[in-house]
């Protein structure tokens, strides 16, 4: 066969019915793996339909229109399944404003995850390719215009018809926790709307009455007021809570210092989002309760908050630290930061932080020496914020190979093995900070919270076995429960022994924890805050009197501490302390 004759049967081939008719049929039949459920399929057959006929309304070339329908589904649906199973969140169309826009966010997951963008940006050009070579060689036809846009306008209109029904039976943000690795893309399209309008949370909030709202006045007790370092643990969690993991106990055990213990705590992400952790914790809210807007957080809620812990204690004479693992612009955390009372902030090029695989013992070492610089020229008290990153994924690497842990490999899976391996070596260095702390303590005494800012992708197999496929969907699964811990400690460097207030926590009521072990009252807001931690029993977004959780949001609405565009005739307080 000469070369002209091979490209005529090439382009016949491409051109041909059976061609587009094959392809549909292996994306059909590829479906019900992908969706995970078969109530949502409907709506993902007609997605792909209307798709081809929008195209084919447009190019008259129906093998061009078909298969380049698939090839869009096609890469939208694996960008959605490997986020998801990395972050546990399926693909939205605001990560194309929030993320795709973000320089450091895109060279963060190059870096990190090169084995995820790389095949979906070389499959992505070969589709390219492939949909120019078939437009090329595809046939015109000559149907009418009514014969063009009666399918197209048909199948537009199936589409609310055929809307997966579990994307209205609860706030949609839970469907993207479901692994609809198909449709979710296509449903978040509708939160376009809220750019323009209310989202549900504003429009609840604005059914209730105004009133006076808080002060915003910080107080702050005593005036030997502790140091304070707050140690946000990468991906870390509590492996005693998986009972397939035989050595679990003992490494849980490894991971607590003498007399304190693991302490329950409730995150509100998993495998990822580190930054709305944090946020959560320092600001005293649930992300959560912002839906499917809660990675987009820290870009939405700049210069939005007012009364925030660092803010208190920057009015209670503190020396406001935030140490960063990545850079001051990913996600806009380091802005994010500065609008709720840091004064200082260093992140990954400040304190020359040149891989992201570093041991804890690096960060540790950088507060330290820091502190060291600070002291003999300001008094203050200091707030400390500070990120570690050795437990981060991705695990099928050996970090620090040269430790070798007691009791390993803990195990058979090698992912878990040497998840586990990092944890210890992690809190190890975390000890050692520790010790460092209380050695190096002011007479006024040192408080030292560490907190696992959420679990990493290798548990989600165990949750999964133990609490089903839908865990990521359940806000009070296993999936989010990792650990804090809380010290104070004397001048002497001895515990002060600090009491648990309940038995388990939502970040969002960390804070109030915080406060409470350095005997700072902090406001009117935190005082609330702690009345409802007892009152809903550790629950912040899932506390069973919502309406009071709805109200405390509200004061902070009309005492001018959130700004939600929530219209409120009280005027914004001047901010002070007491």
């Amino acid at each position: 066969m000469d070369i002209q004759a091979a490209r005529q049967w090439l382009k016949g081939w491409w051109i041909h019915p059976i061609t587009p008719a094959l392809v549909s049929l292996v994306g059909i039949a590829s479906l019900p793996a992908l969706e995970n459920r078969a109530l949502s399929l409907p709506f993902a057959v007609t997605v792909v339909a209307a798709f081809a006929a929008i195209l084919f309304a447009i190019s008259r070339r129906l093998s061009f229109s078909v298969c380049t329908a698939w090839m869009i589904v096609c890469i939208l649906t694996l960008t959605s399944l490997l986020k998801f199973r990395l972050k546990g969140f399926s693909f939205h169309i605001y990560d194309f404003f929030f993320t795709a826009m973000d320089t450091e966010a895109l060279g963060f997951l190059l870096f990190n995850y090169p084995f995820v963008v790389v095949p979906i940006f070389a499959l992505l050009v070969l589709f390219i390719g492939l949909a120019i070579v078939m437009f090329r060689m595809d046939r015109v036809r000559s149907p009418s215009a009514v014969m063009r846009l009666a399918p197209m306008i048909l199948l537009l209109a199936l589409l609310p018809v055929t809307y997966p029904p579990e994307a209205t039976a609860q706030p949609r943000h839970f469907y993207y926790l479901l692994g609809r690795h198909v449709t979710a893309f296509f449903v978040s399209i509708l939160d376009l709307q809220y750019i323009f309008g209310d989202n549900e949370l504003e429009a609840r909030l604005a059914k209730l009455p105004s009133g006076v709202g808080f002060s915003g006045i910080s107080e702050c007790g005593q005036d030997d007021r502790p140091d304070i370092f707050v140690v946000l643990e990468e991906s870390q969690t509590n492996p005693a809570y998986f009972k397939q993991i035989e050595k679990g106990p003992q490494v849980a055990a490894s991971m607590m210092l003498p007399g304190e213990a693991l302490r329950p705590l409730n995150v509100e992400m998993f495998s990822g989002g580190t930054w709305i952790t944090g946020l959560s914790l320092l600001t005293g809210l649930s992300a959560r309760d912002f839906g499917w807007r809660s990675p987009y957080l820290t870009v939405t809620l700049e210069g939005a908050l007012r009364g925030t812990i660092p803010q208190i204690l920057a009015d209670c004479g503190y020396h406001t630290i935030a140490q960063l693992a990545l850079n001051y612009t990913f996600v806009n955390e380091g802005p994010f930061l500065k609008s709720i009372g840091f004064e200082t902030i260093l992140d990954n090029r400040a304190i020359g932080a040149e891989a992201e695989t570093l041991r804890d013992a690096f960060y540790f070492r950088k507060v330290e020496e820091l502190v060291e610089v600070l002291r003999p020229k300001d008094n203050r008290p200091l707030f400390v914020y500070l990120q570690t990153m050795f437990t981060h994924s991705l695990y099928n690497a050996r970090l620090a190979p040269e430790i070798m842990v007691p009791g390993e490999p803990f195990s058979s899976n090698k992912d878990l093995a040497e998840y586990m391996r990092r944890l210890v070596i992690s809190r190890s260095d975390f000890s050692d900070f520790s010790r460092w702390a209380r050695a190096n303590a002011t007479p006024r005494g040192v408080v030292i919270m560490s907190f696992g800012d959420h679990q990493p992708f290798a548990t989600l197999p165990l949750v999964t076995e133990l609490e089903g496929g839908n865990a990521l969907a359940d806000p009070e699964s296993l999936a989010y429960k990792t650990f804090f811990t809380l010290s104070r400690y004397d001048g002497a460097g001895e515990n002060m022994n600090i009491p648990a207030e309940s038995s388990m926590t939502d970040i969002g009521f960390l804070g109030v924890d915080l406060l409470r072990a350095a005997g700072i009252p902090g406001s009117d807001l935190y005082r609330d805050l702690a009345r409802l931690k007892q009152g809903c029993k550790g629950l912040f977004s899932q506390c069973a009197d919502r309406r009071e959780m709805d109200m405390h949001l509200r004061e902070r609405i009309d005492g001018g501490l959130l700004d939600l565009a929530i219209d409120s005739t009280v005027v914004k307080p001047a901010t002070g302390s007491r």
